[in-house]
């Protein structure tokens, strides 16, 4: 019975998103309510008023560190729109390269996930859909493409979801992205061959197999060098944009498209890239030039030692998508009105996501800090012992899932996974590693982003079609990590 009750808060999510169909705020709201609910009166896990208030503040403060980055990465992504920045790009692309296979993979590997390494909240998603269609694809085919183009969201929003996992886990985030990385292998590979079959089916893969192997190639090692030696927040950003200069350079040496671009034409797609590079200089010079680092990580800290809490505003990614988007509006000459809009719409985008994710931070700090975490890992452990790496894997995507959110799946499950690895003796490093995967690339087939893009393209009556699809393409993906874990687990004792 203390199992089943523990289980509670869990349960509330599944029955408020699937069978009440809420929305992920109202379900993230009504499961933090219900959850302290039981605290109060389940003698079992009964926790007092100030230590709930102490956890759901704890929960707010975490949130904090993603929502710090993610409100200046939406910002810069609206200021860019202002001018038709992505759009620009996106011809520019279209116009410079012209095999059609070659494209698809700047986009899916190249421009989707530099979107969403800067802006996260799935913004890639509705941004290169519609380019699919200009491009001539199906409505259906451009909703699969822009999908799997998310096959960077451990990297989304300068790595928010996965910064909020090591900050919950208690683990190193370059470890933690590294491995990540590591377990994301095969599945980089397999989305990239997904998206090259919807343009041209099997042929198109048989016949385009170089191009593949060198993107993927690319893609992979990058991701892995710049978690290892550079950066976790800004190896999405580095390695899109080295597979959009790839797919240039792939094409130049194809002897195809481009000519006719203007010399205007490129000025203005390099201006449109700027605010990007300046970013990418910043945060490399925070990362790798020590004495910089040591007085960022100095000065203009949140230090909150009640709450084991710290934050080193200066450091954080967040502060330096603040210049950008500062530089942004001097580059772009912006009138005020322009960045008024810009930030009204940022802020309407940005309430959701902390009043959401503070809600299944703190879900996870109540449920910890009353003993249910506990409780459901020694059940867990008990049941599954070694098994428990497939159950992992399955818990984090269903976190992706249902939430569609890394970081929200970090927040309830994280702890949880970790634990239970010690209580069976699996890597808790590599129970971790599984966890952020699952949750991150399984957040393509969440619901509600599915619904989102058959509204954006118009084609609502195709949701359940689109729907079923990326779900079997997401369980693919899936055993892809199962297998990849169980292989690591051979040199993590």
């Amino acid at each position: 019975m203390s199992f089943f009750i523990a289980l509670l808060p869990i349960i509330f999510i599944f029955v408020f998103l699937f069978l009440f169909k809420l929305p992920s705020l109202r379900a993230s709201l009504f499961t933090f309510m219900l959850t302290i609910a039981v605290t109060f009166f389940c003698r079992e896990y009964h926790l007092n008023l100030d230590k709930v208030i102490h956890e759901s503040i704890q929960g707010i403060l975490i949130s904090f560190i993603a929502g710090y980055v993610l409100f200046f990465g939406i910002f810069l992504y609206h200021l860019i729109q202002r001018v038709g920045g992505i759009q620009s790009i996106a011809s520019f692309i279209s116009e410079r390269i012209s095999d059609r296979v070659v494209q698809v993979l700047v986009l899916v590997v190249g421009l989707s996930p530099l979107i969403e390494s800067t802006s996260g909240f799935g913004v890639a998603f509705m941004m290169v859909a519609p380019i699919f269609t200009a491009l001539g694809f199906t409505p259906m085919k451009a909703a699969l493409l822009g999908l799997v183009s998310l096959l960077a969201v451990p990297w989304g929003a300068l790595a928010t979801g996965t910064i909020i996992g090591a900050e919950l886990g208690e683990l190193s985030l370059e470890r933690f992205g590294f491995g990540t990385a590591i377990v994301s292998i095969p599945v980089f590979a397999y989305f990239i061959i997904i998206a090259v079959w919807i343009v041209g089916g099997k042929e198109a893969v048989k016949r385009k197999w170089k191009q593949i192997g060198v993107i993927f190639f690319a893609f992979t090692s990058s991701i892995l060098f710049c978690n290892y030696f550079i950066s976790v927040e800004l190896a999405g950003v580095l390695s899109s944009l080295l597979v959009i200069v790839l797919g240039f350079v792939m094409t130049k040496k194809g002897g195809k498209g481009g000519e006719h671009i203007s010399g205007t034409d490129k000025e203005k797609v390099i201006k449109v890239f700027s605010p990007y590079i300046i970013l990418t200089i910043l945060i490399f010079m925070t990362r790798v030039i020590s004495p910089f680092q040591e007085i960022l990580q100095r000065y203009a800290v949140i230090d909150l030692p009640k709450f084991s809490y710290k934050l080193a505003l200066l450091y954080s990614p967040g502060f330096w998508l603040l210049i950008t988007c500062i530089a942004a509006i001097v580059i772009f000459r912006l009138k005020k009105e322009e960045v008024f809009v810009s930030f009204k719409k940022t802020v309407a985008q940005w309430i959701p996501f902390m009043i959401t994710t503070s809600c299944f931070v703190g879900i996870s700090e109540v449920m910890g800090a009353a003993g249910m975490i506990t409780a459901i890992s020694d059940t867990l452990g008990s049941l599954f012992g070694k098994g428990f790496l497939i159950i992992s894997v399955l818990i984090g995507a269903l976190g992706g899932f249902l939430t569609g959110s890394t970081a929200s799946s970090n927040a309830m499950f994280i702890k949880l996974q970790v634990q239970t690895a010690g209580l069976t003796g699996l890597s808790a490093d590599l129970v971790a590693f599984s966890q952020n995967a699952g949750a991150s690339h399984t957040t393509m087939a969440s619901p509600s982003r599915v619904m989102l893009g058959t509204r954006l393209l118009g084609i609502q009556s195709k949701e359940h079609q689109i729907l079923k699809t990326v779900f079997l393409v997401v369980l693919g993906a899936l055993l892809l990590i199962v297998g990849m874990s169980f292989g690591l687990s051979f040199f993590y004792f």
